[in-house]
């Protein structure tokens, strides 16, 4: 099994709007969204600062660089966007390119203030930008976890604090050769099936450590999640396959189409992945529910990678 890794390119960009304060922020209009996205940034490498009709885009780091077993390296450069008139801080712009083909794709990434139309305007392009671009949705998920776009990084706790990362006993967790166990019966030095969400590849993690928390009483967020090319009804007994539910505290992070997040902060309608045949398979959050229940056992694996399947899902060590 191959394993890729990612790299950050170490350049520095001389910032322009980013040494200004924006006046405001706002949320982008349907209309904008589609007009940010006819903008041409004819070299994403060299031009960090581009103004283009009525808005601008300020580079806010160095690219993100991923290496895909097909050779055909594929970079991710993030934009602040800004309108002219009142110099008002709209969101975000990702640029997707293949190095091989030279190809870009401009995807807007909507502020949360945004109305609906936006956000489906914006998983459209995502959903659609990934059929015809394997690798863009990941890439760009990934690009939004690691700028801290996609939500606050969980950070260790402090000396006295209970922030528990966990799964209740019965989570799935899948083995390296495919099949699954319940994590409460894993042991140190187990082999389990990771997925480098960057590289679109498979690998696998060796068990260090089988953490669990007991003693308490632990609330369970559950989130329930279908396939959307297969929706049929707006209720669950309507739908043409069984749908996957996934069950954590609150503040165990899982990747989602906009980047890490808790899942206790992970709402209807987000796309979060799902392992089929060893790829990243986009499902969809049909319902989101906190504390659903209590338990008084939780589990956590410490291994080495950064993430593991749990009934399928992918979701990341804390």
């Amino acid at each position: 099994m191959k394993k890729l890794f990612f790299t950050l390119c170490p350049l520095l960009f001389a910032f322009g709007l980013s040494a200004q304060e924006a006046s405001e922020k706002r949320a982008i209009t349907a209309d904008e969204y589609d007009a940010v996205k006819k903008v041409v940034v004819k070299n994403p490498e060299k031009e960090t600062y581009v103004k283009a009709d009525k808005f601008i885009l300020d580079a806010s780091q160095p690219p993100f660089v991923f290496k895909f077993s097909d050779g055909n390296e594929r970079r991710v450069y993030l934009y602040k966007l800004f309108e002219t008139e009142k110099m008002a801080e709209l969101g975000m712009v990702a640029i997707f390119t293949t190095v091989k083909d030279g190809k870009k794709v401009v995807v807007p990434i909507p502020s949360p203030a945004a109305p609906g139309e936006v956000w489906g305007k914006y998983i459209d392009d995502l959903k659609y930008g990934e059929r015809d671009n394997n690798g863009l949705a990941p890439c760009i998920a990934f690009a939004l976890t690691k700028s801290g776009v996609g939500g606050a990084p969980v950070t260790a706790a402090k000396e006295g604090d209970k922030y528990e990362y966990c799964f209740p006993a019965e989570s799935q967790v899948t083995l390296a050769d495919g099949s699954a166990k319940a994590i409460s019966t894993l042991k140190a030095g187990e082999k389990v099936l990771s997925f480098n969400a960057q590289t679109q590849q498979s690998e696998v993690a060796t068990i260090r450590a089988v953490q669990i928390h007991e003693n308490q009483t632990f609330a369970l967020t559950r989130l329930t999640l279908i396939d959307p090319a297969e929706r049929i009804s707006a209720s669950i007994n309507g739908l043409t396959t069984r749908p996957i539910r996934l069950e954590a505290t609150a503040n165990h992070p899982v990747l989602t189409a906009t980047g890490r997040k808790a899942i206790g902060n992970v709402r209807v309608g987000e796309k979060m992945y799902l392992s089929e045949n060893e790829r990243l398979k986009v499902y969809e959050v049909f319902t989101a529910q906190q504390a659903v229940r209590q338990v008084g056992h939780v589990y956590n694996l410490v291994t080495d990678r950064e993430t593991y399947l749990v009934n399928g899902i992918l979701v990341f060590r804390k």
